[in-house]
């Protein structure tokens, strides 16, 4: 289910990032225009989709604590009569902040090196 849920993370991921490099190839153009190297816009397309994956990953963590203890202790309520022991894992928590800057990483890369692609010319074709 935790594989499932990250894969569709990152293909939402990767179309948010398509969406926000097109809506700002006027600005990449101006960055082309003034100079900036392919290897600069991808990576401030990538590390931007890293951040945008650290930040889900951090109201993903604030909201699952309290919400796993309270599932765990209606779990076990409503099956033994009695509150199940939760315990948090920092090591669980820490491999998925791996896996999601991982993800992020690889979904923000297309988008990327799409918008270190895109010329002065396809820009000011654009609209």
């Amino acid at each position: 289910m935790a594989t499932l849920l990250a894969v569709v993370g990152g293909l939402g991921l990767t179309g948010t990032m398509s969406m926000n490099v097109l809506d700002r190839t006027r600005e990449i153009g101006v960055m082309r225009a003034i100079g900036a190297s392919d290897k600069a816009i991808r990576q401030i397309v990538v590390v931007e989709g890293v951040l945008i994956g650290w930040l889900s990953w951090l109201i993903g963590s604030l909201f699952a604590l309290p919400i796993s203890k309270l599932l765990a202790d209606q779990v076990g309520m409503a099956f033994i009569r009695r509150t199940l022991n939760y315990e948090f894992s920092l090591n669980g928590l820490l491999l998925w902040l791996g896996i999601v800057t991982l993800i992020a990483g690889l979904a923000s890369f297309f988008p990327a090196w799409r918008a270190s692609r895109l010329t002065v010319r396809e820009v000011l074709a654009y609209e």
